[in-house]
C-alpha cells in the first residue's frame, strides 16, 4: 500500500510540474503497468486457459492461476500439479477432521449383472449431500466396489454377502477411468468441498 500510495504522489508530482498546455501538445508517452510477484499474461489466451482450467477441475481461481504460473502455461502438466497439491492438502484436512460427525449423506446402489453393490458416503450436512461432485464421490465409491465384487467372483459361491468398513473401502482402486485409490479421490473432494467434509 505505501508502495502505491508513493506511486500516486509521483504521478501527481510529475504530472503537476508541467503546466497543462505542454502536455497536450506532447506525443504520448508508453504507460507501463506495476505488478507485484510473478503474474500470468494478461492475454485473451491466458483468460481462456484459466478459465478452462477452472472448469475442467473445479479448483479455485486462485489455485487454478498458481497452477499455470508453475507449469508455464501448460494446461495438461497444470491440471497434474494441482491434482498432486489437492491430494496432499485434502490428505491433512482429512487428518485433522477425523472426528467431527457426519450425519448426512447419500446411499449409492448399483447392480450389474447378478452382483449389486450399496455403498453408504457421510457428510456434515445435506447442502454437501446435494452437491453435484459429492454425488460423484459416491458413484465412484460404488464403482471402485462393484469392481472389487467382481475380481473375488471366483472365490465367491453361488450366493454371497460381504461388509466392507471404512478403511477397507479406502484402499479400494478408484475405478477404470480414475488413478489412485477412494481414499485419493476422497482427497479430491475433500480440497473440493472445503467445508462440510464427507467420510466414507
Amino acid at each position: 500500500m505505501s508502495l502505491l500510495r508513493s506511486l500516486r504522489v509521483f504521478l501527481v508530482a510529475r504530472t503537476g510540474s508541467h503546466p497543462a498546455g505542454s502536455l497536450l501538445r506532447q506525443s504520448p508517452q508508453p504507460r507501463h503497468t506495476f505488478h507485484a510477484g510473478p503474474r500470468l499474461s494478461a492475454s485473451a489466451s491466458s483468460k481462456e486457459l484459466l478459465m478452462k482450467l477452472r472448469r475442467k477441475t473445479g479448483y479455485s481461481f486462485v489455485n487454478c492461476k498458481k497452477a499455470l504460473e508453475t507449469c508455464g502455461g501448460d494446461l495438461k502438466q497444470a491440471e497434474i500439479w494441482l491434482h498432486k497439491e489437492a491430494q496432499k492438502e485434502g490428505w491433512s484436512k482429512a487428518a485433522k477432521l477425523q472426528g467431527r460427525k457426519t450425519k448426512e449423506g447419500l446411499i449409492g446402489l448399483l447392480q450389474e449383472g447378478n452382483t449389486t453393490v450399496l455403498v453408504e458416503v457421510n457428510c456434515e450436512t445435506d447442502f454437501v449431500s446435494r452437491n453435484l461432485k459429492f454425488q460423484q464421490l459416491v458413484q465412484q465409491v460404488a464403482l471402485g466396489t462393484m469392481m472389487h465384487c467382481q475380481s473375488l467372483k471366483d472365490q465367491l459361491s453361488t450366493y454371497s454377502k460381504g461388509f466392507l468398513n471404512s478403511s477397507e473401502l479406502s484402499g479400494l482402486p478408484a475405478g477404470p477411468d480414475r488413478e489412485g485409490s477412494l481414499k485419493d479421490q476422497l482427497a479430491l473432494a475433500i480440497v473440493l468441498r472445503t467445508h462440510h467434509i464427507c467420510m466414507i
